[in-house]
């Protein structure tokens, strides 16, 4: 077997990955860059993350939307009023600087601050 084809077999299983977490996002109604295109913008996206610049203006409401587990980079102080399906309304402060990680979640999320709240989402495919 020549290196070539050895190599295409190798990465075959990757790209069906790729393609098939793609197709998933696509097909999601709970995607927040369809939920929320106001305040979820794509930043990057490969076969293994997915970066969203989201952006939430004193007082909007995001509607219900799904995240799979990743890590939330705050770029702003604020206060965020987040519903987590099946929980109560919890009042989470944002700071500046700080990084939280978080299991996948379909949640609603307030901000109840006065000033922006500036997030980045990395979220994992695998």
């Amino acid at each position: 077997m020549t290196r070539k084809r050895l190599a295409i077999i190798a990465s075959a299983p990757v790209l069906a990955i790729a393609v098939l977490a793609g197709v998933h996002a696509q097909d999601d109604a709970l995607d927040p860059v369809k939920v929320a295109p106001d305040t979820h913008k794509l930043a990057f996206e490969n076969a293994f993350v997915r970066i969203l610049d989201v952006h939430i203006p004193p007082g909007s409401i995001e509607r219900r939307h799904r995240h799979p587990h990743g890590l939330s980079v705050y770029f702003t102080d604020w206060d965020a009023e987040v519903t987590v399906d099946g929980k109560p309304p919890q009042v989470n402060h944002r700071a500046t600087g700080t990084f939280a990680w978080s299991e996948a979640v379909i949640h609603t999320v307030r901000n109840v601050g006065k000033s922006e709240g500036h997030v980045l989402r990395i979220e994992l495919k695998q």
